[in-house]
């Protein structure tokens, strides 16, 4: 795990998406599980973290149901006895209860529009021991609904810490690049409704809670100046 902090923790080996350690009074939480195809890679991070055997992962918190985020939620639950949460409003596609919306349409890039015909191919699938909604929750972290990337997106700020998890709906830089910084707000090719995604993202920006460190589904962790440059994506 690259250090970003005390307690905080970025799988760098990893170049589909982010997944981030975070600890937590002896407490250790994955935001985000990653891609399926990167499962050796994540499990070598996790190893090198001291994760190793059943009881030593706490929980699986996820930012957003697509398989790049979710991908290894399910697997993380077998092997180390975590439990995986997500919000409400995802659940039911994660479980599924209820299918995926399709992601691929028309007009879109081409790499865009193959890399969600193949999510809506192969949508993540895990168990879900806890679906929350708004507001505070475990761990110290506060939950905001930011619905438009998927339905249950979501940003979680860890308020003891001041660190912003933003999964997809708000971008550190652009994927798999992670040595340049460029904050975005979430990409239309991979919203369900990109400008509602948009107007939650800046309405939560409006009232940013004390941040000192945004961790972003993909790009850099960005420590310095954090809320300066979350507030111009309000431009």
């Amino acid at each position: 795990m690259q250090r970003i902090r005390e307690g905080l923790g970025l799988a760098r080996g990893m170049v589909v998406s982010n997944v981030w350690l975070l600890e937590h009074r002896g407490r250790r939480i994955l935001v985000d599980a990653g891609h399926g195809l990167e499962r050796l890679a994540l499990r070598f991070h996790l190893w090198r973290a001291g994760v190793r055997r059943r009881g030593d992962l706490d929980l699986v918190v996820l930012t957003h149901r697509h398989s790049d985020h979710a991908g290894n939620a399910a697997w993380l639950r077998r092997t180390y006895g975590c439990a995986v949460a997500c919000h409400v409003e995802d659940a039911p596609e994660l479980t599924g209860a209820r299918p995926p919306a399709l992601m691929a349409r028309w007009p879109a890039m081409p790499f865009d529009y193959v890399l969600c015909r193949i999510e809506d191919r192969f949508p993540a699938r895990t168990p879900v021991d806890e679906a929350f909604p708004d507001g505070p929750w475990l761990h110290g972290l506060r939950v905001r609904h930011v619905p438009g990337h998927t339905a249950g997106s979501v940003l979680l700020h860890h308020e003891p810490t001041g660190t912003l998890f933003t999964g997809d709906s708000i971008l550190a830089g652009i994927p798999p690049l992670r040595a340049f910084e460029r904050p975005t707000l979430a990409k239309a090719a991979y919203s369900a409704d990109v400008a509602g995604s948009h107007a939650m993202a800046r309405a939560f920006i409006g009232d940013l809670p004390p941040t000192s460190t945004l961790c972003s589904g993909h790009g850099p962790a960005i420590t310095e100046r954090v809320e300066e440059k979350l507030r111009r994506l309000l431009a």
